[in-house]
């Protein structure tokens, strides 16, 4: 035993980890001088629990008065280390033992260097806001955190000291290599775009000591993604040529545009080309303009990784181009009693004001609550949970943040492609109204096509009077085909969308809770169902306080 005592002491750093908690505390007490010691690798004890995250011992040993700002060869300390693995919980443990963020190691970094090599931004915003650390403190080459960051392609830190935190983007290094340098080694374009736009432009075209651009040392670099490349060219020719970098307003516009001119194309080079048979280029370009669709991702093909407007633009153009062909494609107004016309046109003002209201709206964004000093403090010390560090705050229950709006919202049902925005608290009433208003629109619309196609139909012969219709339709007037088909499939999908909304509003959940959560144990019957769907359309809002007894957690 005394040989093993012997043994251990030691070798304390490198055995300490291998120790029981109450033999690790009982060599301690007998032995203080041995929680500084150094093992093989000449780290102590307390560095190498917190590189495993071993937080009793962590806290076993700073009880025991094991020094947090001991610099070992490499001058690194236990926070430096905590901070490389982005440890929040382990930092503010050191911190509370007397731990020093601003030591400095052996290449001059200090904590918040480590900080933004991890890339926690969680962390970066605990120093900044709680501890004081100054956010353009320099290494022993000059950098500052921001061109660690971007060096490590982490865009959300980026974006954050950048956006929120306004730090200096001009600072060069000893080697003249601006922040934009840095983030060009890291291969991100998304980081390199956050740079310069907007305000920062002047960086394309700077130069390090050894008088290349950003773009130049892309190119002299194998390990740059092709990706970086090509934009930070591309920018690079727009800023020589005007002054500036073209905004990615444009390329959303033209996403937003894109169904509606590949519709219209369509149809006018049928009506123009091929009167008399025109589906023959309508139908192939509504087929192209449907493969487009499809193959469309959330984000535009920009680095600023806006959520994808094409959606949007399908869905409004869509709703123009119905109301316009009902007037006009079809005469509605020849075939349709007018208390039906003035009901479809009601029906459909409405209609338009609730989807502007979804797609200009607050969907029910949460809002910050105290001091962001104070809520990052209670999230160090483990009493607020689920603390958002895009959004700066602890969100209510309930809620959610959409990586596409870039938001935390009360109560969120989904992130719908077709608004290009959230269905939240505050518009989820309005987005169950606009799908009974849009299969209103939709039925009526393909009731008044009906009529106008096949107008003179006796009892038993009706579908064969449908289809010579359609096809002369389909022959003769490929604008209104094309709006009877799109219209007929997407009033399929309102109604299964709206079955689902009825599923999941009659058993007080909304539908992210339920992917989240899964189906209540005790299921609801239909009378319940209707009674709390009812309940919702009356108050706006659904009942989801008596939720939490459906799910008990095994």
């Amino acid at each position: 035993m005394a040989a093993l005592t012997a043994s251990v002491l030691n070798n304390f750093a490198d055995l300490a980890l291998s120790l029981p908690i109450p033999s690790l505390e009982a060599t301690i007490k007998q032995n203080p001088t041995v929680v500084d010691m150094t093992g093989y690798d000449g780290r102590t004890a307390l560095q190498k629990a917190v590189m495993v995250v071993n937080l009793p011992v962590v806290r076993l040993l700073l009880q025991n008065g094991a020094d947090p700002n001991l610099r070992v060869q490499s001058g690194e300390t236990a926070v430096h280390v905590a901070c490389c693995r982005g440890l929040l919980n382990v930092v503010v443990t050191l911190l509370k033992h007397g731990g020093d963020p601003m030591v400095v190691d052996g290449v001059g970094r200090v904590a918040i260097h480590c900080a933004a090599v991890a890339g926690s931004l969680l962390l970066v915003q605990y120093l900044a806001e709680v501890c004081e650390v100054n956010l353009e403190a320099e290494d022993n080459r000059g950098c500052t955190p921001l061109h660690v960051a971007a060096a490590c392609g982490h865009l959300g830190l980026v974006q954050y000291l950048v956006q929120n935190k306004k730090v200096n983007r001009t600072k060069v290094d000893s080697e003249g290599n601006t922040v934009l340098h840095s983030a060009v080694t890291g291969g991100v374009s998304g980081v390199c775009w956050a740079i310069i736009y907007p305000g920062a432009e002047q960086l394309l075209t700077t130069v390090n000591s050894a008088g290349l651009t950003p773009s130049q040392v892309a190119h002299a670099s194998s390990s740059i993604s092709p990706d970086c490349r090509k934009w930070l060219d591309k920018w690079t020719r727009q800023y020589q040529r005007s002054g500036a970098v073209e905004s990615p307003r444009w390329p959303w516009l033209i996403q937003l545009l894109t169904p509606v001119t590949i519709f219209y194309v369509g149809v006018l080079l049928s009506v123009l080309a091929m009167p008399h048979h025109q589906w023959m280029i309508g139908v192939p370009v509504f087929l192209v303009a449907f493969a487009v669709m499809a193959r469309q991702q959330h984000r535009i093909k920009h680095p600023v990784r806006w959520p994808n407007p094409i959606y949007l633009g399908a869905y409004g153009g869509g709703l123009i181009t119905t109301l316009a062909c009902y007037i006009f494609g079809i005469g509605a107004h020849r075939h349709e009693p007018v208390i039906i016309t003035l009901f479809m046109w009601s029906v459909a003002f409405l209609h338009i004001i609730i989807f502007c209201k979804l797609v200009s709206g607050d969907p029910g964004v949460v809002r910050a609550e105290g001091p962001l000093r104070e809520v990052l403090r209670g999230v160090g010390e483990g009493l607020v949970r689920g603390y958002c560090s895009e959004c700066q705050l602890a969100p209510p229950p309930l809620s959610h943040h959409c990586r596409l709006c870039v938001t935390c919202h009360h109560q969120t049902d989904h992130h719908c492609l077709f608004l290009n925005t959230c269905v939240a608290a505050n518009n989820h009433w309005h987005f169950v109204v606009f799908i009974i208003s849009n299969i209103l629109l939709m039925t009526g619309f393909l009731h008044a096509a009906y009529r106008a196609t096949a107008p003179q139909v006796t009892q038993g012969e009706w579908v064969d009077h449908l289809f010579t219709h359609l096809w002369y339709t389909l022959d003769e007037n490929m604008w209104a085909f094309l709006m009877i088909v799109c219209n007929g499939g997407s009033l399929i999908w309102a109604l299964h969308l709206l079955k689902d909304q009825f599923q999941v509003i009659g058993s007080q959940q909304t539908t992210l809770c339920r992917l989240k959560l899964g189906n209540p144990l005790t299921k609801p019957t239909r009378k319940e169902k209707i009674k709390n769907f009812w309940s919702f359309m009356v108050r706006g809002r659904v009942p989801l306080s008596n939720q939490t007894h459906y799910f008990n957690q095994v």
